[in-house]
């Protein structure tokens, strides 16, 4: 729709937000990173992969990469982002000199450089020029999308609203728009209509309707009294106002308990143990958030949030790292995940035993069940009642479902797939001081109005209420071990120097990648040499459908319909294990990732994007199984602390790849039983779990039952690395419980 100016909106929009937003309006200085001869190949290249961008995409480009605000990440055969930019265009422009009797590439009629790059592109992952071109392909692509999908000038020519806090959105369902949004009449991309194959169905839902409304009234009419005789979080004023009254120990004082690391399985450690009368300190990397003042509405002005410290990756299938499964700061990864918080199934901590694959697990479900019951409540957890797995019912109420969601519903309806609206942590209704959902999208961006579960706001009040102390910006360098074989500190960086904070137990929760990197660092609990070892993520690919109608699908809380149907190993299948599927809501510039990723560039790519408002997107998460080689080492490159990094190597086995291509079939067949003109499906990777594995022995995993090291007595790890097998689930949910748990024990039997 031509005339549609997402600026004209932002007066509704928060002023941080509209802030950082109006900077990227310009003016933009002159190039600062780029020499004069780059500037030229750099301008040519981009407006080629972005077919004449009507924004300063060259400019933002430079302006990141002089500013250093890279992924961190880089593959193990790539130099980091800077000089492989450098090193990119050099090779770009010799190719055209070589190809065209000497001519520079930006000199070049735009064909010929047409021909030129899409020659890097049908490379893949061949050689190029002592580059891989498929990691070269992927660099500028992520860079184009970042900087052009950021702006508004992009947003207007898609539809998309723009931020949407703190007015949010009233009208969800497909078909439906805001008085103020646009309505997008573009035309469907001309493609033949996605061949619909019968799916298995799985195994029937089979619960009784009387029991599941009985068990369902029971749990949202219970009061939250005991919610708040352990918890008060949600009854309490807010951070801002605790933090000036926060308890402070000096590094000297030994304390009971130091945690590295504040997300789900440090904070919940901390506020239980500060309950039980410790003196806790926190060590936290990352800053103490204030969501008003250091969140953004928005993908770009959000990047903070993420892990973006050095770290190399490799293996055949690499994991590429930071915003989908990487935190930084009080609240850990759980501030920029979706709020999707599902158990893990009986089955999950006893697949060797059931299914021949992964490990069992030195606990059973039913001894993580109570713990399981306590933090669906604390965070509280809405959602129908949920039939899979050991059936339960939520606390809260399912939320409206938006258009996507709906699509998801119809599909399955269509194919006998069964489907549930949640389980979010994400309120329905007020919880105490927190607010209701607005349904405004930004999830995974931070949740600005609070309705959002993370550890910033569901326990970290309660542990400062209690006298703990949350020490951001302390960057965990060795956890000490004396004489006697025990833990007695941890050193740390903070303020420029090295420091150590004592203490009488040291719990550590950085999770998969920086846990395990620690103990390397440390030299501890590697007799065996399993430290880092059997580290998982799930594959999470995503499959979109084009509609005839405005789904809008970046409204609602991005998970909100799921089928937990095919978790399970089927011997009908060829592979063991399962996958279970959500709706998801890609913005902008995650939703331009997948467009590029289909292999659209130019004017292709521009005109999948102008038509965004009429997709709707699926995606699965699939149990790909621990294997001993997928690792996290130490890599030869330090930090800027000196620290060794984390080098994570990562590959695929062939059950993994037959889950991830089933899944894939499912969702294709779900969209086209919808109505979808057009289905295209993108591999991609989600939560990362594994490498300090849970055992009933040292020759097994680093920690026992109680998350206990066995080669330390009194250093707990409690977070995701202990996960022996990782479910079809996001491990948010399980993590927090099996915090409960240890701190259940600990309190019980101190070390």
């Amino acid at each position: 729709m031509s005339g549609w100016d997402v600026m004209s909106q932002a007066g509704h929009w928060d002023p941080v937000t509209r802030a950082a937003v109006e900077a990227r309006l310009g003016p933009w200085d002159e190039p600062s990173f780029f020499t004069p001869a780059e500037c030229a190949v750099a301008r040519a290249l981009l407006d080629q992969l972005l077919d004449r961008p009507d924004a300063p995409v060259f400019e933002m480009v430079d302006a990141r990469l002089n500013q250093n605000r890279t992924d961190g990440w880089r593959y193990g055969d790539m130099p980091e982002d800077r000089d492989a930019w450098r090193r990119s265009l050099a090779a770009l422009d010799e190719d055209a000199r070589e190809a065209h009797a000497g001519s520079h590439f930006a000199d070049l009629a735009r064909t010929e450089q047409r021909d030129l790059v899409r020659s890097v592109q049908e490379l893949g992952p061949k050689p190029w020029h002592g580059l891989n071109a498929a990691h070269v392909w992927s660099l500028w692509t992520r860079y184009a999308c970042y900087a052009y999908w950021s702006h508004p000038v992009a947003w207007s020519e898609m539809g998309f609203g723009g931020p949407a806090y703190p007015r949010g959105y009233l009208r969800l369902a497909g078909g439906q728009r805001e008085p103020w949004e646009p309505e997008m009449d573009t035309e469907a991309p001309p493609a033949e209509p996605p061949t619909r194959r019968p799916v298995p169905p799985g195994p029937p839902v089979r619960h009784s309707r009387l029991r599941a409304a009985a068990a369902t009234l029971a749990a949202t009419a219970r009061s939250d009294r005991d919610v708040r005789e352990r918890n008060a979080s949600a009854w309490l004023p807010g951070n801002e106002e605790l933090l000036p009254g926060m308890r402070k120990f000096a590094d000297q004082d030994e304390v009971d308990l130091v945690v590295v690391g504040c997300g789900a399985g440090g904070a919940t450690l901390a506020q239980r143990m500060a309950r039980a009368g410790w003196r806790v300190v926190v060590l936290e990397a990352g800053p103490f958030w204030n969501p008003e003042r250091d969140w953004v509405s928005d993908e770009a002005g959000s990047h903070h949030l993420y892990w973006t410290e050095p770290r190399v990756i490799d293996g055949s299938d690499p994991v590429p790292l930071g915003s989908n499964n990487s935190g930084r700061g009080v609240g850990g990864s759980m501030i920029h995940f979706a709020g999707y918080v599902p158990r893990f199934h009986p089955s999950d901590f006893r697949t060797r035993s059931e299914d021949g694959v992964g490990a069992d697990w030195p606990i059973s479900y039913e001894d993580l069940r109570p713990y399981y019951e306590r933090i669906e409540r604390e965070l509280p957890v809405a959602g129908q009642y949920w039939p899979w797995g050991d059936p339960h019912p939520y606390s809260h109420a399912p939320h409206p479902v938006g258009g996507n969601g709906e699509i998801f519903l119809r599909g399955a309806a269509q194919l006998g797939i069964d489907a549930r609206v949640g389980p979010v942590a994400i309120t329905n209704g007020r919880f105490g001081n927190r607010p209701h959902c607005i349904y405004r999208g930004f999830c995974l961006q931070g949740c600005k109005v609070n309705a959002k579960a993370s550890p910033l706001i569901t326990h970290v009040p309660d542990a400062l209420a209690h006298g703990a102390e949350i020490r951001a910006h302390s960057m965990a360098s060795e956890v000490v071990v004396g004489q006697d074989g025990r833990a007695c500190g941890v050193r740390y960086f903070r303020d420029g120097r090295e420091r150590m904070q004592r203490a009488r137990v040291v719990a550590v929760a950085g999770y998969s990648i920086e846990t395990p990197r620690l103990l390397l660092n440390s030299g501890l609990c590697n007799e065996y040499d399993l430290v880092g070892r059997y580290v998982m993520v799930q594959g999470a690919p995503q499959t979109a459908g084009r509609f005839t109608d405005q789904i809008h699908m970046h409204k609602a809380p991005p998970p909100e319909v799921t089928s937990e149907q095919f978790y399970e190993t089927d011997p009908g299948r060829d592979f063991a294990r399962g996958f279970s599927i959500q709706n998801i809501s890609p913005l902008p510039i995650t939703w331009a990732e997948h467009v590029t990723a289909q292999g659209h560039w130019g004017p292709e790519l521009r005109d999948y994007m102008r038509d965004y408002t009429h997709w709707a997107t699926l995606g699965a998460l699939c149990e790909l199984l621990p294997q001993p080689d997928n690792r996290v080492t130490l890599a030869e490159e330090t930090d800027r602390h000196g620290l060794p990094v984390a080098r994570f190597s990562y590959s695929q086995c062939e059950n993994d790849r037959r889950n991830i291509r089933a899944a894939a079939r499912v969702m294709e067949d779900l969209l086209a039983a919808a109505g979808a003109s057009e289905v295209m499906t993108v591999d991609r990777y989600a939560h990362l779990v594994g490498g300090c594995r849970m055992a009933t022995r040292p020759e097994d995993g680093i920690v026992g039952p109680d998350l206990r090291t066995f080669a330390v007595p009194n250093l707990l790890i409690t977070d995701g690395s202990v996960l022996p097998t990782q479910g079809s689930a996001n491990p948010a949910l399980t993590i927090m419980a099996l915090a409960d748990l240890a701190a259940a024990r600990l309190v019980a039997d101190p070390p």
